[in-house]
């Protein structure tokens, strides 16, 4: 008997499986592809600079940026937060870590190799590295010929150009004029965010993927919940299917056969 109740059962238990596999196929398709990119990618964990003036500085008391990042090029996210994000900028033995305004990024999906310039500024004669931007703490003077790491660019309380470089390990700024002219190009990536016919105005940020809306979410539960009660509806319904009976003996009379 224990047999057949389970040759019952096998049935339903194989429709419902099937039930449950369309079901669920359909619940993934209907599902925006945004949300689905949301739960199966993580977050980029660099962001791009899309202003010439984003800021950089090295705490959030935010009294005076460092410097101004260069333009196009990107940060590595330490931490993220509604007014700051912390972040890592620069190659190698030159990384510094600071907070920038989380509104001053973007996060523009591409695959991201170099992320920071590899600029080295030469001084054109015997240079001064100070400690701040008002140029009167001076750290050291540096002769003519030598590479400096640039990190961005600043301005002098009277408006005058400076960069923000490295030396031998100690970061300071130097006056434009003590430097050989250079340049810095733009990072090789497409810039996405901007229109081909304004080539210079950047757009306000955007996320690379929606978050899954309440009504997608409110979908799926009820999706998962009548999947569970189809299974259960199922199962109560082969339990109580009771199995044919097996056709009766004869029944024996000696009486037949005297």
């Amino acid at each position: 008997m224990q047999k057949k109740f389970i040759c019952s059962v096998k049935p339903y238990f194989i429709s419902v499986l099937c039930v449950i596999a369309v079901l669920y196929a359909f619940s993934r398709l209907s599902l925006p592809q945004s949300a689905i990119s949301a739960y199966a990618e993580e977050q980029n964990e660099y962001l791009r600079v899309i202003t010439d003036d984003t800021p950089f500085y090295s705490d959030k008391t935010a009294e005076s940026p460092l410097f101004y990042l260069p333009y196009t090029y990107y940060v590595k996210v330490i931490s993220g937060g509604d007014i700051f994000t912390r972040v890592e900028y620069g190659a190698g033995s030159g990384k510094i870590d600071g907070f920038i305004p989380t509104d001053k990024l973007y996060s523009d999906g591409l695959l991201v190799s170099d992320p920071y310039p590899q600029v080295m500024a030469i001084t054109a004669g015997t240079a001064v590295l100070y400690k701040d931007a008002t140029l009167t703490v001076s750290i050291q003077y540096i002769f003519e010929g030598r590479e400096l790491f640039y990190y961005g660019k600043f301005y002098s309380p009277q408006g005058k150009p400076l960069y923000y470089v490295g030396y031998n390990d100690r970061l300071g700024y130097v006056k434009e004029e003590d430097l050989t002219p250079f340049t810095v190009e733009n990072h090789p990536n497409e810039l996405t965010f901007l229109t081909p016919e304004n080539p210079e105005e950047p757009v306000t940020k955007e996320p690379t993927a929606d978050p899954p809306s309440e009504t997608v979410s409110i979908i799926r539960i009820a999706i998962f919940a009548f999947l569970g009660l189809a299974g259960i509806i199922a199962l109560i319904f082969a339990a109580g299917k009771k199995p044919k009976p097996s056709p009766a003996a004869s029944y024996y009379d000696e009486n037949d056969y005297e």
